[in-house]
């Protein structure tokens, strides 16, 4: 079983500072109420949430530095199963650019690759205004109990193979999801289909091709080329945001997927 490794809120502070920020930003109004993010992540690790990853969006002025929107990933250490960790995300800025939001996800081990569920069920949003912690906790343990399911999810998506044209079905989505204009896209949709280890080369169910084009489109990499014909390679997702909503949106595409394979 893979190990947690803990981190502490030195550490998460060193890593996204705003997480540390003990007072808002200086244009929000006087009605704003200040909820540091460190009481947050202190009642989730009371209720036995690990923080294991953390992260903080660029800013374009550098009056917002230290208070910009941040994720930290939590886990249990009863949410390990078969190479996948099931996570809690918490959203957070001291700007007025986000409320506190609760997300689950899950993590893959063996490519280091972090999902979100697409599910609104496992999502919850907390105003900073009136803010209650027990009605906080009590989410957290609601998005708990939905991810807990999520390891059921997993294993019957793995037992769901895809044929050749159903795959192409799925990756056109994908690919639309990702470039607006895909006549003008550096990469083909197929591309995003490139399996990173030869493991998974074998294997021809959903959660497989899921998990591929997923790593391929936030991991970036891909050789292609620019609409000027020079070569390139992809960039990956790096944008809190972006990361967050092409996760979810892919998420949904599968589930969707998994729905008609079913039929």
């Amino acid at each position: 079983m893979e190990k947690i490794k803990e981190l502490t809120n030195t550490q998460l502070i060193e890593i996204a500072p705003a997480i540390g920020a003990i007072k808002p930003f200086c244009q929000v109004s006087e009605r704003y109420s200040f909820v540091p993010t460190l009481t947050a992540i202190n009642h989730l690790r009371d209720t036995g949430w690990i923080p294991v990853m953390a992260g903080q969006a660029g800013v374009r002025t550098k009056d917002k530095n230290g208070y910009q929107k941040h994720m930290i990933r939590f886990t249990r250490p009863d949410l390990i199963v078969n190479g996948h960790r099931m996570d809690l995300l918490l959203y957070n800025s001291h700007d007025r650019g986000c409320a506190f939001k609760l997300i689950g996800g899950v993590f893959r081990f063996v490519c280091a690759n972090g999902m979100i569920i697409g599910d609104r069920v496992a999502e919850y949003s907390h105003r900073h205004v009136g803010f209650s912690p027990d009605m906080f906790i009590k989410s957290s343990l609601l998005v708990g109990e939905h991810i807990e399911k999520t390891a059921g999810v997993i294993e019957d998506w793995q037992e769901i193979e895809m044929e050749k044209n159903e795959k192409g079905i799925f990756v056109k989505a994908a690919h639309q999801l990702l470039y607006e204009d895909t006549n003008k896209a550096p990469i083909t949709a197929d591309q995003l289909l490139i399996c990173r280890r030869s493991e998974d080369r074998e294997k021809k169910d959903l959660w497989t091709t899921f998990n591929t084009i997923q790593e391929n489109v936030i991991k970036g990499g891909l050789r292609g080329k620019s609409v000027k014909g020079k070569k390139i390679r992809t960039r990956g997702v790096k944008a809190i945001d972006k990361d967050r909503k092409l996760n979810q949106a892919l998420w949904i595409l599968t589930e969707e997927m998994a729905k008609i394979k079913k039929q």
